[in-house]
């Protein structure tokens, strides 16, 4: 688990739209288990978004706290 506000957004993510209606499936999915459906790909050092973003707005949408991810290593 990772503390939301601590998740740095790459630019190329923040020019991108979510599809609202798949959107809309994940958080109904989150309010009805509590969770969400895979975890948040993040870079280890820099705690950079590498896959996710969808799941990301959608923490964000519901305010989350912390969120699950799996880190990723530099090769």
């Amino acid at each position: 688990m990772l503390s939301f506000d601590k998740i740095v957004v790459p630019e190329e993510f923040l020019k991108t739209r979510t599809n609202p209606k798949k959107t809309q499936k994940v958080i109904e999915f989150v309010k009805r288990t509590g969770h969400l459906d895979e975890l948040l790909t993040i870079h280890k050092e820099s705690k950079a978004l590498k896959d996710g973003y969808r799941r990301y707005v959608v923490a964000k949408t519901i305010k989350m706290d912390k969120v699950p991810v799996v880190y990723e290593y530099q090769k």
